[in-house]
């Protein structure tokens, strides 16, 4: 995300650049940078999305064995890939990026099963829980929700936010959507009706968001550093926790029972906070997983496994129990 505001050591990371055979095109292209490592449903793969806005870089989907790292399938792309994401029933796996296209693949062997085109690069996807829709996050400000497998658009809010959406999130029973943006604002939208229900203003860009296990309250990652967390029905802040020690946060992602945070930052870690106590969320450890921003995170569906992803080109995965390193990939 070009539009960050990056310290000159991160702007340092970033640069270092790794060329890598292509499988799909007749030359080879420069590939950089990972985001939002995503488990499938099952919890036994794991997906990441490869590349950066860069008109003459490549993309990549990765898809990986989740406890040895071996890697299933490698899909490379003209264009950046900047999301990915797994049907909740596991039966689709989607990827977008800064080409504006919507890929689908098997999520078995990986080989195409369609794509679609937008206007404008894809920042963020999900995909509704009984997979009859895909929602869209674009660098544009819009953001569309489409029929699946008919590909009819259903929805479309044109510049719901001033600049780029960042983040995006559907509610665990689908009924809600939380977007998060540039312009500093989350907004959050019934998905029944189409109607935007609250605009909650930031005092910076918003980038990470998490819906609580019942739906009832919202997490937003902000660039001021701070975790807040709203009542959905109210829209109101009710607390707030420093995330992170500066600069962004930039995903935020809870275990299946609810009671542990991941939070994935530019300054370089990875958080875990325990909400046993929903009254008194506590900081459960700070993890230096990367020597650059880091930009993913994510808990397994059974709770076990963490991965993240960075700027530094880094792939890594642990053992939640024992903060045991299970393994990791560079380049």
């Amino acid at each position: 995300m070009a539009r960050l505001r990056l310290s000159s050591i991160a702007v340092a990371l970033v640069v270092c650049l790794s060329v890598i055979p292509s499988l799909a095109r007749a030359e080879d292209k420069v590939v950089r940078l990972i985001w939002f490592p995503r488990f499938s449903p099952d919890g036994k793969c794991l997906a990441s999305a490869h590349g950066s806005w860069d008109g003459q870089e490549g993309g990549e989907v990765r898809v990986w064995d989740s406890a040895t790292g071996k890697p299933k399938f490698v899909i490379p792309v003209d264009r950046g890939i900047r999301t990915v994401g797994w049907g909740p029933k596991g039966k689709l796996l989607a990827a977008g990026g800064y080409g504006g296209f919507l890929y689908f693949y098997d999520p078995e062997t990986g080989k195409p099963a369609g794509q679609m085109k937008f206007p404008a690069s894809i920042e963020v996807l999900q995909i509704s829980p009984d997979e009859k829709q895909i929602v869209t996050a674009h660098g544009n400000g819009s953001v569309r929700v489409t029929e699946l497998p008919s590909k009819k658009e259903l929805q479309h809010w044109s510049e719901v936010h001033r600049g780029g959406i960042w983040g995006m999130r559907l509610s665990p029973n689908g009924k809600l959507l939380a977007t998060a943006g540039k312009d500093g604002f989350v907004r959050v939208y019934d998905m029944t009706s189409y109607k935007v229900l609250h605009e909650l203003k930031h005092p910076g860009e918003t980038n990470g968001v998490a819906f609580t296990k019942e739906n009832k309250f919202l997490f937003t990652g902000c660039t001021d550093s701070e975790i807040r967390v709203f009542d959905v029905a109210a829209g109101e802040e009710v607390r707030s926790l420093q995330g992170h020690d500066g600069g962004g946060i930039t995903d935020l992602q809870f275990s299946p029972d609810g009671k542990l945070l991941a939070s994935a930052g530019i300054d370089q870690t990875v958080r875990l906070w325990d909400l046993s106590d929903f009254e008194k969320p506590a900081l459960k450890s700070t993890i230096q997983a990367h020597s650059g921003l880091v930009f993913g995170v994510d808990i397994s569906p059974n709770g076990k496994l963490l991965a993240s992803a960075g700027w530094d080109e880094l792939l890594r995965v642990v053992e939640l129990a024992t903060m045991k390193e299970l393994w990791t990939w560079s380049r």
